[in-house]
């Protein structure tokens, strides 16, 4: 037992924990006891600082996430500049087309660095990452065309194909009341551009607003005598499709389920 009188120094206690009068009780610890709040609060402050780090590491994430997304935009901008150079105005860069739609990659490149920061590895990335395919290269890629949707007078070469029974063109609903009097036309461009399935007819026709979907009985077109042709990116193309050879397939989104087999209004 340990005893220090009053006024001794620390706080004072048996091992039995008696309280002896005028003496204090020390606080009996087994080794190691004492320390633990230190500890937790010593890990607490290293916690602190864990959780600033992935606060820094997410500020890190958050601007390169930033910076990709800005890089996207600049690619998407740049994209389309090169689709209205191969579509429709190949003079906007002093350029010219032949009459196969091809262009100097190298003119092209020299064009768009007027406006831009522009080189060869970025047009080829452009091409090898568009979504719906729109550019070619010859095959030692000193040349490259737009494979449809030109305004221009331009032979792509199509190739000319048997369709399919039924095609599909995508639209806006704005557009309904003009295709119910003339059908489908190419308006700027050289062919009505059609589609070999409703999800990617659905997808088109939301960029104008809410998608309506039309059915094409292409089967009965080629029938009638109707041309129709197949870019190298699988797009359809003719020259026009008469009010009679369509048909609406009702209550068609861009919400729709997988709409392959019509679900978006069977008929």
């Amino acid at each position: 037992m340990l005893l220090l009188r009053h006024g001794e120094g620390r706080t004072m206690t048996d091992k039995v924990g008696c309280h002896l009068p005028g003496i204090y009780r020390f606080p009996y610890k087994k080794n190691g006891e004492g320390n633990g709040q230190e500890a937790m609060n010593h890990g607490n402050q290293g916690n602190h600082g864990n959780h600033e780090n992935q606060g820094n590491h997410g500020n890190h994430r958050n601007h390169e996430n930033h910076g990709n997304h800005r890089n996207q935009r600049n690619s998407d901008s740049v994209s389309k500049f090169i689709s209205l150079i191969l579509r429709h105005h190949p003079e906007t860069v002093g350029i010219t087309l032949d009459e196969h739609g091809w262009a100097n990659v190298e003119a092209l490149i020299e064009g768009v660095q007027r406006t831009r920061s522009f080189d060869r590895k970025m047009l080829e990335e452009i091409v090898d990452t568009d979504e719906k395919q729109r550019y070619s290269f010859n095959e030692d890629k000193t040349l490259i065309r737009a494979n449809q949707g030109h305004s221009i007078p331009v032979d792509v070469e199509l190739q000319v194909l048997e369709p399919p029974e039924y095609l599909y063109h995508g639209t806006g609903q704005k557009y309904v009341e003009s295709i119910g009097r003339s059908g489908l036309l190419p308006k700027g461009r050289l062919y009505v551009h059609l589609s070999g399935d409703v999800d990617m007819a659905i997808k088109v026709g939301s960029r104008h607003g809410k998608p309506v979907v039309y059915r094409v009985n292409s089967k009965r077109m080629r029938r009638d005598g109707h041309v129709f042709y197949r870019s190298v990116n699988g797009v359809w193309l003719v020259k026009a499709v008469p009010v009679e050879y369509l048909e609406t397939i009702p209550d068609c989104s861009a919400l729709c389920a997988p709409a392959s087999s019509l679900r978006c209004g069977r008929r």
